[in-house]
């Protein structure tokens, strides 16, 4: 006979791994830089970017957004689930 994970610590499960898939998906792993150089030194013009281990072009604050979006989330869950409240679909 198996028990059943209590809801609350079923939702801090799924909170931990939402945080996970977050970070693949926003943190900046890549950085990187480019120039262009012109023989005016004035129309000369250089950029960076930071791009996530799958690609997407993200910042420090992108990722800290998602992660805190998901902390909401998961306090909200585990709370409800404390309280009682059957969750909501």
């Amino acid at each position: 006979m198996t028990r059943r994970p209590r809801p609350a610590a079923r939702a801090a499960v799924f909170g931990a791994l939402a945080a996970v898939v977050v970070t693949v998906l926003l943190f900046p792993f890549v950085s990187g830089g480019w120039c262009a150089d012109a023989t005016d030194p004035d129309a000369s013009v250089c950029g960076t970017f930071q791009r996530s281990i799958v690609g997407i072009d993200t910042s420090i604050w992108f990722w800290l957004g998602g992660l805190a979006v998901v902390g909401f989330f998961t306090v909200l869950a585990i709370n409800r689930t404390a309280t009682g409240q059957p969750p909501t679909s």
